[in-house]
């Protein structure tokens, strides 16, 4: 079985949020891996998404980011993270943007003003993470995108928290809140209103279909799916988790994905090898093809986009030159 190119990394479940939509907070800390134990991952990964609880909790994160980059040849890396530590986030900034300009931010924000502080469960969490965007844009970090989780509550936010990452020069990214057992630890994130989703989405995707960048006219195909997923809970693309993409806990079990609850294994037991070739693996990957607990995250739907590059790309030019026609993109 060839090794996976993309991961999800949860280095800590320690966190300074109370989500609505995420009871991560609520999970024991456990015994996290050192930054040297991060050399037990495959060398073959080109996307690493450094995510928690809130990453930047950890006092080693400029170590754990400078040994994955190093060992992985400087993979992609996105650190996800609420925001709210500014001044932790302030100090590694600079350490992480000597690692490489493929070091990447996504900071959260679910709302304008009040709805993100209801949302982050946090008084005052709009204004601290508008104040992080900020400094970040005064010390020269590029490599941010304002990342949305869209519910019930917050559906018809997308598009202002669109318009605000615009205007301050970043990337945007936003997904519809999930399930999970294990990672989320809940079960209550239901269905978003359609009719909201879709006129913020669709505004969103015309924006970005009409910009010059590539990666902006895949996220707008990204986005497409997420409207199916919410209706349908179906993926317009086939799932590769447990083959090309896993997650780990920061206890270094090793899983198919965020929201199937079946470890394959734990890299401070085993070598990675050895895990992702085992018989019980196989079994995971089965259980993948079988899976009634759909979803549609970036960290999955990446690497299937990779696989059938000519899907997005028929979508990209079918619904360009619908907007050319204008119409609504489809």
């Amino acid at each position: 079985m060839p090794l996976p190119i993309d991961a999800v990394i949860a280095i800590t479940y320690r966190c300074d949020s109370r989500c609505n939509m995420c009871n991560i907070w609520k999970l024991p800390p456990g015994d996290e891996l050192t930054p040297e134990e991060f050399r037990n991952l495959p060398r073959t990964l080109r996307d690493i998404n450094i995510t928690g609880g809130e990453p930047f909790l950890r006092d080693d994160i400029v170590e754990v980011v400078r040994i994955l980059d190093e060992h992985c040849n400087h993979p992609r890396i996105v650190i996800s993270t609420n925001g709210f530590e500014r001044r932790r986030i302030m100090h590694a900034a600079p350490l992480l943007m000597k690692i490489g300009r493929r070091i990447g931010l996504a900071v959260s924000l679910d709302g304008i003003g009040e709805k993100h502080d209801e949302i982050r469960g946090v008084s005052g969490g709009f204004d601290k993470v508008v104040e992080t965007l900020k400094q970040l844009r005064t010390i020269g970090y590029r490599n941010v995108r304002v990342a949305f989780t869209a519910q019930r509550s917050n559906a018809k936010h997308l598009g202002a928290v669109y318009d605000l990452s615009r205007q301050v020069g970043y990337q945007f990214t936003a997904s519809v809140a999930q399930n999970s057992e294990f990672y989320f630890s809940t079960g209550d994130n239901q269905t978003v209103d359609p009719l909201d989703l879709e006129g913020e989405l669709r505004y969103v995707m015309r924006k970005e279909l009409l910009s010059a960048s590539p990666k902006r006219w895949l996220r707008a195909y990204f986005y497409a799916g997420v409207l199916r997923y919410n209706v349908s809970k179906e993926r317009i693309l086939a799932c590769r988790a447990g083959r090309d993409s896993f997650f780990m806990d920061p206890e270094g079990s090793v899983y198919p994905c965020l929201t199937l609850n079946r470890s394959m294994g734990s890299v401070r037991k085993r070598s990675f090898v050895e895990i992702w070739n085992d018989a019980s693996a196989a079994g995971v990957r089965s259980e993948v093809d079988r899976c009634k607990q759909p979803c549609w995250m970036i960290c999955t739907a990446r690497t299937a986009m990779l696989r059938r590059p000519h899907e997005p790309a028929r979508w990209v030019l079918a619904n360009w030159l619908r907007i050319v026609a204008g119409r609504e993109v489809g």
